[in-house]
């Protein structure tokens, strides 16, 4: 059968699974008392998120498709598909692209990597090491968004010159980047919501989230390294052998003008993205409004200053098909939300507090894990956020739930392609480069041992904690 053929049949066949798995969903809903709305908001929801996991290159006529449906249907409106849209993650996405495009074209990176080499040696391990925990403390610094736009740069840098598989390199950084986001409030956007609910401070992150983080990346390398030991040492004698020939790694020589600027440009974006709470405090802003706004600031002046390049980078950087398919995905949650469902999640969690304290926590991570896993962590979060509200009003102390929230919305989204938002934007960027499509499988090989590993051992350590814990930070 001619290529083009089998690919069409494997096509049709994964639709056909989708639409079956749409038909289960439906008939499972109403059997658990869903009511018809409720069961067609869910259905419509569930075939975006099939269709997502089982067709990858698809995943934006399904979404779009998905959302003509619950608008047809009147499962949602205008109003709820804005609310729900996340248009100030979508447009912070655009901007950071922008800015990081912009350092992309002048080859930044390459020269990153080229120093980062000649700096740890020609030990590739040693270079696999400075990577994994270079993503792992730079996301607590900015965030997951910034962190994944700078490091697959260099991680997809440092794979061309070497003629090595970016994949694995690009999955490190990202497991890092979502585990060592949550030493802080500002590494994610799970951070800033759980720590906005709770009234956690940043301080109170650094003694219950950052050691967890810490213990939870450190286990994470472990495995990875044994995982990845084949491909550490077939890089590591590639490297060897580039640096050892006549070849060489081809040295990167960026007039001092333009390292001076580029170097600007990524430390302003740091610093001012790191001081961005501290800042609106100062001038008596709204929390986020400067997150939201250094951003494009930065696209501004590159723009301004250098249209050429900035245009460029602004065209051809920014992953719009993946930022479409957030907004679709975003704005279809909204529709659970419109006819009920996340409310009734909540409260069915909330209701198993009788069973006592150890069931109540097993039935917390056994629901979260898989709801973010599947879902926008940032939703599974708000959701969470609410059960915790309404353990706190049953008399139940709510200072390790909170805590449980944080690791379960943040260490699941290492189990699925989906799971976080790094997760997607890293594997658009793979296959506009690389032509290269990451199956469900593929990732779920590496991320639900991941997620097992390092929820296990944080919530095993926040149990034992619990007498430590007040109910009020």
């Amino acid at each position: 059968m001619p290529s083009g053929s089998r690919f069409a049949a494997t096509t049709y066949g994964k639709a056909s699974v989708v639409i079956l798995l749409g038909i289960v969903t439906a008939l499972i809903s109403n059997l658990i008392g869903l009511n018809l709305q409720q069961s067609l908001a869910l259905t419509v929801f569930l075939v975006m998120i099939y269709a997502t996991l089982l067709l990858w290159s698809q995943r934006l006529p399904f979404a779009f498709l998905g959302i003509f449906l619950l608008f047809f249907l009147g499962l949602l409106d205008t109003e709820y598909f804005v609310e729900h849209s996340h248009l100030d993650v979508i447009m912070f996405l655009i901007a950071m692209m922008t800015v990081i495009g912009y350092l992309e074209e002048d080859k930044f990176f390459e020269f990153v990597s080229n120093e980062i080499i000649r700096r740890v040696g020609i030990s590739f391990k040693i270079v696999f090491m400075v990577l994994f925990f270079l993503s792992g403390f730079l996301a607590p610094l900015v965030d997951e968004v910034t962190a994944i736009l700078i490091m697959s740069s260099i991680a997809f840098s440092l794979s061309d010159r070497l003629g090595i598989d970016p994949f694995p390199l690009i999955l490190s950084s990202v497991f890092a980047i979502v585990i060592g986001g949550t030493m802080t409030p500002l590494g994610n956007p799970i951070g800033v919501l759980i720590a906005f609910e709770s009234g956690y401070t940043f301080m109170d992150f650094l003694r219950w989230s950052a050691p967890l983080s810490l213990l939870s990346l450190l286990v994470t390398y472990v495995f990875l390294s044994r995982k990845y030991k084949a491909y550490i040492e077939e890089a590591n004698t590639k490297l060897r052998e580039k640096i050892l020939t006549k070849e060489g790694l081809g040295r990167i020589d960026l007039p001092r003008k333009i390292l001076f600027k580029d170097i600007v440009i990524l430390l302003t974006t740091l610093v001012m993205l790191a001081l961005h709470h501290t800042l609106e405090e100062v001038m008596g802003l709204e929390k986020n409004t400067l997150l939201l706004g250094i951003p494009f600031l930065l696209a501004a002046m590159i723009l301004i200053f250098d249209p050429q390049k900035g245009f460029h980078a602004f065209e051809h950087k920014v992953e719009w098909p993946t930022l479409v398919f957030f907004l679709l995905l975003f704005s279809a949650v909204g529709a659970l939300s419109k006819v009920g469902l996340i409310d009734l999640v909540s409260k069915t969690i909330a209701s198993y507090a009788y069973l006592g304290l150890e069931a109540l926590i097993v039935v917390f991570v056994v629901t979260s894990v898989p709801m973010t896993a599947f879902m926008d962590n940032v939703v599974a979060a708000s959701v969470l956020a609410q059960v915790v509200h309404g353990l706190e009003a049953s008399g139940i102390n709510p200072a390790p739930f909170w805590w449980l929230a944080v690791i379960c919305t943040d260490r699941a989204g290492t189990l699925t392609p989906i799971g976080s938002t790094a997760n997607i934007i890293a594997i658009g960027i793979l296959e506009k480069r690389y032509k290269k499509s990451v199956s469900f499988l593929e990732w779920v090989k590496y991320g639900f041992p991941v997620a097992l590993l390092t929820i296990s051992l944080s919530t095993t350590l926040i149990y034992l904690q619990i007498p430590l814990m007040q109910p009020y930070p």
